[in-house]
């Protein structure tokens, strides 16, 4: 998934920005979701636009993705993603 398709995934899931959308709402395997936001997550560029929500933070049912040896449920992407995209 290219970021723009990853951005918007996230509007047509949460309706706009500054949102949680759970990791799962992707739709793409674990070890997917785990490799691309570990590569996302890593360039610093990207990584300010976006946070990451811890898995403790969410409820127990949520999934959990490893990234970066981290566990994570959620993303809250940011509206100036919108600088990376242009």
């Amino acid at each position: 998934m290219s970021l723009k398709e990853m951005v918007q995934k996230y509007l047509e899931t949460v309706g706009r920005f500054g949102l949680a959308m759970p990791l799962n709402q992707f739709g793409l395997p674990q070890p997917a979701i785990e490799a691309m936001f570990s590569a996302w997550d890593e360039d610093y560029h990207l990584h300010r636009h976006f946070e990451l929500v811890p898995a403790s933070w969410s409820s127990e049912s949520a999934s959990s993705y490893s990234i970066n040896g981290v566990l994570y449920s959620a993303i809250i992407i940011r509206e100036t993603i919108r600088e990376a995209l242009s």
